[in-house]
């Protein structure tokens, strides 16, 4: 807990440093802040009305996200947000929280004795794929991975056949198509300049160039933020947002980098670590559906900034701006703390 309150006062000072203005820093505070409350009040529930109201809060999340095609506004060439008038709300990222908890649920309703087939898994797939095909015709390809892979972790983690698995990467690889036929141009773009950004240094090779240069330029002990050029004068796009990574290097160096991301490491085994006093599927399902959404977003984030993984748009959790996403992983944290509290009482 303390080490993610740590991730949000730096998110704080970065936000501020990169000089996106007022208002962004402003919220952020408020983010932090309202998502520490939340977390402490998510830890002091009761984790059987949670399981309870998983499914819920899942048909909840994704009629929020057919709702945005016809309620929702634009930005940055995609519709992803419905305006609340003070603030916005991405449904998309909580559905990386709502995905972990019906399927917790489902598995500790249907627990097998032997390994799950592909006949025991239609639901289960049908509740991760419906909305990864919503979050997509957004589009929102980053958010849409990560639910993907959450899914598909929490199902591989319960133990499954064979068969499924060679099932599984064949549909796949017949819906490649399809899902790439959802993607919008600049997407497909953005993804064919990651293997060679220097072919577009103007448009989609842009933002991955830029971020390599601004990670670069921190050397090994860092700027001062005066002296943070890329990011001080805007050649570095989404400072504060996707490439709050990049910032964050030019300012702190190779030393900053390595310190963060060992906080970030921290948190990930800190996370697992919580797999020793689980007492039901349940909350084994939601520590594992917890770290892999965290990590995978951490790895994405990072993996883009410094030009190993194509540029998707994931926030790195707990740092980047934005409240949706801020929020989201700090009811995943205080759904994790409230397993610890609970089984350390009963024992």
């Amino acid at each position: 807990f303390i080490a993610v309150c740590l991730l949000g006062v730096l998110s704080v000072f970065l936000i501020y440093s990169t000089g996106a203005g007022k208002v962004f820093y402003n919220k952020q505070i408020l983010w932090e802040s309202l998502g520490v409350i939340i977390c402490i009040f998510v830890a002091n529930m009761d984790l059987k009305l949670i399981k309870s109201y998983a499914f819920v809060f899942y048909v909840f999340v994704l009629l929020i996200l057919i709702v945005v095609f016809f309620i929702g506004f634009v930005g940055h060439g995609a519709k992803r947000w419905i305006s609340l008038g003070f603030f916005n709300i991405q449904p998309s990222e909580f559905m990386k929280l709502a995905i972990i908890l019906v399927l917790a649920a489902y598995f500790d309703e249907h627990i097998k004795s032997s390994k799950y087939n592909f006949n025991d898994l239609y639901l289960p797939l049908a509740l991760i794929l419906i909305p990864v095909a919503l979050i997509v015709k957004q589009p929102d390809l980053g958010t849409a991975l990560i639910v993907l892979i959450v899914g598909l972790g929490i199902i591989l983690s319960v133990g499954v056949k064979k068969t499924f698995l060679i099932k599984s990467i064949i549909f796949l690889l017949i819906a490649a198509p399809f899902f790439w036929s959802l993607l919008k141009s600049y997407q497909k773009e953005r993804l064919i300049a990651f293997i060679n950004p220097h072919l577009s240094p103007h448009t989609f090779g842009y933002h991955i160039i830029q971020s390599e240069i601004a990670v670069g330029s921190g050397g090994i002990f860092g700027k001062t933020a005066a002296k943070a050029t890329q990011t001080v004068l805007n050649f570095l796009p989404e400072n504060h947002t996707d490439f709050i990574f990049a910032a964050f290097c030019e300012q702190w160096g190779f030393i900053g980098a390595l310190v963060l991301i060992g906080l970030c490491l921290f948190i990930i085994f800190r996370c697992l670590s919580f797999l020793n006093i689980a007492s039901s599927i349940f909350e084994k399902i939601v520590i594992i559906g917890v770290t892999i959404m965290l990590s995978v977003s951490m790895i994405f984030n990072i993996g883009m900034t410094i030009g190993l993984l194509p540029v998707v748009g994931v926030p790195l959790p707990f740092v980047s701006y934005g409240g949706s996403a801020v929020i989201t992983n700090f009811i995943a944290i205080g759904i994790l703390l409230n397993i610890k509290i609970k089984n350390q009482i009963y024992r």
